[in-house]
């Protein structure tokens, strides 16, 4: 049986779309990773990533601004389709 291996890779945020109301505010964001693929990702804790800003993933683990964040699921997506995906939230 193969042990899954714990892999860090970084997200820069292209662009967040805010949704909701005050105390129930939830973001999402376009993000292109540093192994060249996009995603399309929200975040459990509500926090809006900032465009321009990094984050960190750790396996299932999120950090960004130095807080871990719980990343909700997410399927890595080419340029394009990230693109289209994002602009479905607007």
């Amino acid at each position: 049986m193969k042990s899954k291996k714990t892999v860090f890779i970084e997200g820069h945020i292209l662009s967040n779309s805010c949704h909701g109301q005050a105390g129930q505010l939830f973001c999402i964001h376009r993000v292109r990773f540093s192994n060249g693929k996009y995603a399309v990702i929200r975040v459990a804790s509500g926090i809006c990533f900032e465009p321009g800003e990094s984050m960190q993933r750790n396996g299932c683990e999120g950090v960004y601004r130095l807080t871990k964040i719980r990343l909700l699921s997410f399927e890595y997506l080419d340029d394009d389709e990230s693109r289209r995906q994002f602009l479905e939230y607007q």
